[in-house]
């Protein structure tokens, strides 16, 4: 059976999992090796909505230069 291919998480899923990320880090009795992991993931969690964010502007921008 061929293994399944993960659909690209969307803008919604990726933001959710940043603020559970973000929540995680507010508790008081965190360890610090777990808030530097935490911190690690929120980092690319970020960096992940940030291309995302990107390329839908410029598919916009895109879309707006063909409409001239």
């Amino acid at each position: 059976m061929p293994a399944k291919k993960n659909s690209p998480k969307t803008y919604s899923q990726l933001a959710h999992e940043l603020e559970e990320v973000m929540a995680a880090l507010q508790a008081e009795d965190i360890d610090v090796d777990v808030a530097l992991s935490l911190y690690e993931k929120g980092t690319a969690l970020a960096k992940e909505l940030a291309a995302y964010l990107q390329e839908r502007e410029n598919s916009l921008i895109e879309l707006s230069e063909h409409q001239d």
